[in-house]
């Protein structure tokens, strides 16, 4: 059994524990999500690293701050100290007072953006609901480029490491055998929306209107069989797919329609 000392005791738990941490702000440029923020009083750090959950990706708001810059109000997360070294912190989970999605019901799970922005993916007991306010816009779209493999090092021409195993990835993107990537490691990769939206292949809800685009558009029932088609030769084909069944131009009391055809029989 150690004695410890008062000082002792205090020194080990000022190392070997954790903080609380205001948030600062966040760089999501990294190829490891960074935060700077401050701890105890008088102690700001930056560069600090902020691990995310795979498949789920967040950057919280920049910390609001007075005329004397002091933070007024900000994201707050948990810092563990790796190995007892202070000089090692690691971000837990960030949360935000200002922005968070609470009050939900047991078993829910939601993602949200900002408080202003009131647009939420929220999975509850009676369904999926994907909201947004009037001024925005829901898509969903397809990108047109192909998927690719995941992946990260690729064939032919890496220097490898002597040993058996894999180098360690280091904060740059490099590794600790001294391979810097130059062609061979693919790391990380950036958002696709923009170039969604660019895309003719998508299903759209806008205050003014609703769109399905692509190289053809179906209405169907729940029996699998189209009953309104948008073909690629710019007509419109009412009861059935263009191509099963014999169709003619519609015709109204004032002629016939010059793009759209009905099923005949």
């Amino acid at each position: 059994m150690h004695r410890a000392t008062p000082l002792n005791s205090s020194m080990r738990g000022y190392c070997g524990g954790g903080a609380r941490s205001c948030v600062d702000q966040v760089d999501d440029t990294k190829l490891m999500q960074e935060m700077a923020g401050n701890f105890m009083a008088n102690e700001t750090r930056k560069e600090i690293e902020a691990p995310q959950n795979y498949g789920f990706s967040s950057v919280v708001f920049d910390a609001e701050k007075g005329q004397d810059g002091k933070i007024q109000a900000c994201a707050e997360t948990f810092i563990g100290f790796m190995g007892s070294n202070r000089s090692l912190p690691v971000t837990g989970n960030m949360d935000d007072r200002r922005h968070r999605l609470y009050k939900l019901e047991k078993g829910d799970t939601a993602m949200f953006r900002g408080r202003g922005d009131k647009q939420q993916f929220h999975m509850t007991q009676d369904g999926g609901f994907w909201t947004a306010p009037q001024d925005k816009t829901v898509r969903m779209q397809l990108v047109q480029q192909d998927s690719e493999s995941n992946a990260t090092v690729q064939q032919g021409g890496g220097s490898g490491s002597s040993g058996g195993g894999a180098a360690p990835a280091l904060r740059d993107g490099s590794t600790s055998n001294g391979s810097s990537g130059s062609g061979q490691q693919k790391r990380g990769q950036q958002a696709l929306y923009k170039d969604g939206q660019k895309s003719p292949l998508f299903v759209e809800v806008t205050k003014a209107k609703t769109r399905i685009s692509g190289a053809t558009a179906h209405m169907t029932l729940d029996d699998g069989n189209t009953y309104v088609h948008c073909n690629t030769d710019k007509n419109v084909y009412l009861g059935a797919e263009a191509g099963k069944g014999s169709f003619d131009f519609v015709v109204t009391l004032s002629g016939p329609c010059v793009n759209t055809k009905g099923k005949i029989g």
